[in-house]
């Protein structure tokens, strides 16, 4: 079955970037879900934002999901070491993924734009991988990766709650 690709990042110790795989037939529902845990006046979650009761409550339902999420990881956080981790997003997604969606910075969405639309064409996707950058608040399952790659630069407990469905991957 296809698959969705939601990508985010952590800057915290170097760059870390999380590719959240969704099979297409659970976007829907799953985007669903994660909107239900808004509370009165929050347009999106993030996950360094939350209180530790409720970033359990959250892991909890994105556990439930049955997603796999790619680690990326570069000591530094460049331009070039965001481009690496990028194509390798696109590298490992080219074969499975039908749709890419990157939480937008917009101080880098030209060059990420680019990355995405240069690496499709070198790994043969470009034809049948959709992309988009968007803000955190416009897809809900962009709040999976946010999650992920804080609790993995986090480390101990935090790391270990995610680890299970989690894969290091080469750049």
């Amino acid at each position: 079955m296809p698959t969705h690709v939601f990508v985010d990042e952590n800057k915290s110790k170097g760059l870390l970037m999380a590719a959240a795989y969704c099979r297409a037939g659970d976007v829907a529902v799953h985007r669903k879900a994660l909107r239900q845990l808004l509370l009165p006046g929050q347009e999106r979650l993030h996950f360094s934002h939350e209180r530790p009761a409720r970033r359990r409550q959250i892991l909890g339902l994105i556990t439930s999901f049955g997603v796999v999420v790619d680690i990326y990881i570069t000591d530094r956080s460049t331009l070039a070491d965001r481009r690496r981790c990028l194509e390798a997003i696109v590298r490992d997604c080219a074969g499975s993924a039908e749709r890419l969606i990157a939480e937008m910075d917009e101080s880098l969405y030209e060059s990420d734009l680019r990355t995405i639309r240069e690496a499709a064409h070198r790994f043969g996707c470009h034809e049948t991988l959709r992309w988009s950058i968007l803000v955190a608040k416009a897809d809900p399952l962009l709040w999976v990766p946010d999650a992920v790659a804080w609790c993995w630069a986090r480390g101990g407990d935090w790391k270990q709650a995610v680890a299970p469905f989690c894969q290091l991957r080469e750049l």
